[in-house]
């Protein structure tokens, strides 16, 4: 199972239309995503610039203590805070990028 997070606008049009490249990463890193401070589930509707600050500070709080975080790596190797982290990053330029557009979340 994964988490699939885009951003889209009202355009006026049937459906909103996505600006920026969805991002996906697997919900093993669900717990370790929470213990840095953002719920992705919870933040749905919301707007980019609204949540940005959020993200920036779990990618803090991960940045702060690596092996705290590290402990919570998927065993199997699906879901680690190296990989993680990275995504976040973009994750976070996308939401720099388009602080207007609503954050869409499905997993």
């Amino acid at each position: 199972m994964s988490y699939d997070i885009w951003l889209a606008i009202d355009t006026g049009g049937p459906e909103p239309a996505e600006v920026a490249r969805p991002w996906n990463f697997t919900s093993n890193c669900a717990p370790m995503w929470c213990a840095a401070g953002i719920d992705f589930a919870a933040i749905s509707g919301s707007t980019a610039g609204m949540v940005a600050p959020d993200l920036e500070r779990a990618i803090e709080a991960l940045k702060a203590d690596p092996e705290r975080f590290r402990k919570m790596d998927a065993p199997n190797g699906w879901g680690t805070y190296d990989q993680l982290l990275p995504a976040l990053e973009e994750l976070l330029a996308s939401w720099r990028a388009h602080p207007k557009a609503t954050v869409v979340v499905s997993r």
